[in-house]
């Protein structure tokens, strides 16, 4: 049997994975919660790359497909194919391209030669280490470069075979295994899992001749500045076409030779210009005066960041003063966009924009969902007074039950919210009125710039099974 051990020597030194699953001693337990014994096709690739402590825990027996045996860990699909060469008999299965449909946008390589670029990504660098021991042909390619998830409050990149994340409070080094096993499994697992909810497949390009403009612009300014793409081209409300992506809205004004312009998302999101002050004597600052001798301190590294990402014309002039962030890093919001600095993060993420555009793209959907098991279907729909809140206010979540189109007086409905810290609290809410409307006021939750709070909504004694679904919004400091 392929021996990993020379690969394995790396993890006390370089890194360390961990996956967040707890031993089970009693055998009757651990049938419950669906772990399995390891087969013995997979006993030594499962030790040697880690065993429980780095994979995870077993959720499935093993299973035969087309010649190909397979059996599920939290982490990911091992697979043992005994018609290839032996050295690749081995590896997990690519499930994160084929099936969770995860393709990130395709980065141009960096200047001069580096070997860290792959399959159209860079390697995140503290992940490095990991895919230079094992390679391609057991972790598979890298599908994304290295992104932040605000949801979840990590960095996470994408590889064909296993995904890798390091949660932002973490410090450098420690990283931990994705999920792919637990996502794609899903119910045929019987497990006690965590982070059990799969991202979203990549966007799907429909190639119009219109979304090809707007994706050569992205292209041009770096989709890390404008984000990846989030939905295909629309007329806005002024008639003109536009495209979220993750950090913003592009649009193209035909009154201005069709160019491609962005939206100042962060006033349409609800942020107000704050009002100028006095320059402060800071190498690290410019001084950008607006009137009476006032202006912004803006941060020389936010400015080396906007020139090298076609200037100030994409980013509109400042709007706000710098502020610091709890990590050490600092943010300051411009016309079209706001930037950050974390001093912590991956060095392609250390500047980066606010996922603004994910927030518009939030806050025009709420969020709804339907029991399908009544004669009529029960829709509920959920939304947030703002998508965007300073730290310490209070929140106003409002609930609308309808049926047939027609409001339902009388549903009971459960808050869970959780906190960026990782507290949560239970609310519960008045019946919903003649009108099919319900509101509750949070208390208030404070958070670092940037953190998400996660709310959970559950209609209680409407539908069996319970209906719940999930909502969050943003907390950001004006």
């Amino acid at each position: 049997m392929f021996s990993l051990k020379s690969k394995l020597a790396f993890l006390g030194v370089s890194l360390l994975f961990i996956v967040s699953i707890s031993a089970c001693n009693s055998s009757t337990a651990a049938s419950a919660r669906g772990i399995f014994t390891i087969a013995p096709t997979f006993s030594d690739f499962y030790r040697e790359f880690g065993g429980e402590d780095v994979l995870g825990a077993v959720i499935s027996p093993s299973f035969e497909k087309d010649g190909v045996t397979y059996q599920y860990v939290m982490a990911g699909l091992m697979a043992y194919n005994p018609n290839l060469e032996p050295l690749k008999r081995y590896l997990f299965s690519p499930i994160a391209g084929t099936e969770l449909k995860i393709n990130g946008p395709i980065e141009p390589a960096p200047a001069g030669s580096d070997d860290h670029y792959v399959n159209g990504h860079q390697i995140w660098e503290e992940v490095y280490p990991y895919y230079d021991q094992y390679g391609p042909d057991i972790i598979g390619l890298p599908l994304t470069s290295v992104t932040v998830n605000e949801a979840r409050q990590r960095y996470e990149q994408y590889f064909e075979g296993v995904g890798f994340y390091r949660n932002i409070s973490d410090t450098l080094g420690i990283i931990h295994l994705m999920p792919y096993g637990d996502w794609f499994c899903g119910n045929e697992c019987r497990h006690l899992g965590f982070d059990s909810t799969p991202p979203a497949a990549s966007y799907t390009q429909d190639f119009s001749a219109t979304e090809q403009l707007f994706l050569q612009a992205s292209a041009r300014l770096g989709y890390g500045y404008t984000g990846a793409p989030l939905a295909a081209p629309r007329l806005g409300s002024d008639g003109n076409y536009q495209m979220v992506f993750e950090n913003t809205v592009l649009y193209i004004d035909p009154a201005d030779g069709h160019q491609i312009r962005m939206r100042p998302l962060p006033s349409w999101l609800g942020i107000r210009a704050e009002s100028p002050v006095k320059a402060e004597e800071a190498d690290w600052l410019t001084f950008y005066p607006t009137r009476d001798g006032l202006g912004y301190n803006v941060p020389n590294s936010f400015i080396d960041y906007i020139n090298a990402h076609g200037t100030a014309e994409y980013s509109g002039d400042p709007i706000s003063e710098y502020r610091r962030l709890s990590d050490g890093g600092y943010s300051q919001c411009f016309r079209y966009m706001c930037l950050e600095y974390h001093p912590t993060a991956p060095k392609e993420l250390q500047i980066r924009p606010h996922a603004l555009g994910a927030d518009y793209l939030k806050a025009g959907k709420k969020t709804n969902t339907t029991s399908s098991t009544l004669t009529e279907a029960l829709q509920i729909i959920a939304s947030e007074d703002t998508p965007l809140i300073p730290s310490g206010q209070r929140q106003i979540i409002r609930i609308e039950a309808s049926q047939n189109s027609k409001p339902v007086n009388g549903v009971q409905v459960t808050l869970i919210v959780t906190q960026p810290d990782g507290i949560t609290k239970t609310y519960s809410l008045e019946p919903t009125g003649l009108d099919g409307k319900t509101s509750i006021e949070l208390d208030p939750i404070d958070g670092a710039n940037g953190s998400i709070v996660q709310y959970q909504v559950c209609v209680d004694e409407a539908v069996t099974p319970q209906l719940c679904f999930s909502q969050s919004y943003t907390i950001w400091d004006q």
